[in-house]
């Protein structure tokens, strides 16, 4: 069978209307080119515009009431007072079984008390987890989880060069790994945040990502106060297996002047 050789684009388009379709598409203007994507610091300083567009996290004392809950374990009430720009951090903790208290300045602890007593040998302080590794521990905690993104900005902190579109728990998200200088820490973090707003939406971290170690954190709600305004509840799991680790939620925050941050 003799296959005709058409001369114009009419003749095909009325012999094979599918060859007319594919002609149209091979003599169409190119495809536009996808737009750069932005850059991971610049997602992160969008997220700090969100969440403390007046400079609150390094200017004033922040005062909040935590409610944490494990499983197996009665819940914890935790009241917490950082003043990040003068490196100062009060926290109580009540539980079923008593109080624990400790105040830092920088890297000094300043105070600690076990159920109202001061006068404890170290022994007694670290059976209540107040060693004074342990205390450092928990301001360092406390002042990074409850500080992002803010936190973000602190020295040391190494960002991928992009913000890589992602799914984080069925919802769309740019993701922004961050490092830290050997000095600083050596996880591996990576966060997620609205296309949008830029709302931090959660974040997971790895000692070893090679073995997916470590946990990741989702957040929800808000908490606000003085132009400040935080992610209100952090529900914890593991990386390897989704296992459920616990809830942090904030009832409450409140914000003072830095004159007013003293513990």
């Amino acid at each position: 069978m003799t296959i005709p050789f058409f001369r114009n684009r009419r003749a095909v388009a009325a012999a094979f209307p599918a060859a007319a379709a594919i002609l149209a598409l091979g003599c169409g203007a190119p495809p536009a080119p996808e737009e750069p994507r932005e850059s991971a610091r610049a997602v992160v300083e969008r997220s700090i515009a969100y969440h403390d567009p007046g400079g609150v996290w390094d200017s004033a004392a922040v005062e909040l009431r935590l409610v944490e809950s494990r499983p197996d374990r009665p819940d914890r009430t935790t009241e917490i007072r950082m003043d990040a720009g003068n490196g100062l951090v009060s926290v109580t903790r009540e539980t079923g079984d008593g109080a624990t208290r400790f105040e830092t300045a920088g890297d000094r602890v300043v105070a600690r008390e076990v159920d109202g007593e001061t006068d404890l040998d170290e022994e007694a302080f670290a059976e209540r987890g107040l060693s004074e590794e342990g205390v450092l521990r928990l301001r360092n905690y406390y002042l990074y989880l409850w500080g992002l993104p803010m936190k973000l900005r602190d020295p040391g902190a190494i960002f991928s060069e992009e913000a890589v579109p992602d799914d984080w728990e069925g919802r769309e998200a740019l993701r922004v790994r961050v490092t830290y200088d050997p000095e600083v820490g050596g996880d591996t973090w990576y966060f997620f945040f609205d296309p949008e707003s830029a709302r931090l939406l959660g974040y997971r971290f790895h000692h070893d990502e090679a073995k997916n170690d470590g946990e990741y954190i989702l957040l929800s709600g808000e908490v606000a106060g003085g132009g400040l305004r935080l992610p209100a509840k952090r529900s914890w799991y593991w990386n390897d297996d989704g296992g459920f680790l616990g809830d942090d939620e904030a009832v409450s925050l409140r914000v003072l002047p830095a004159e007013d941050a003293a513990p």
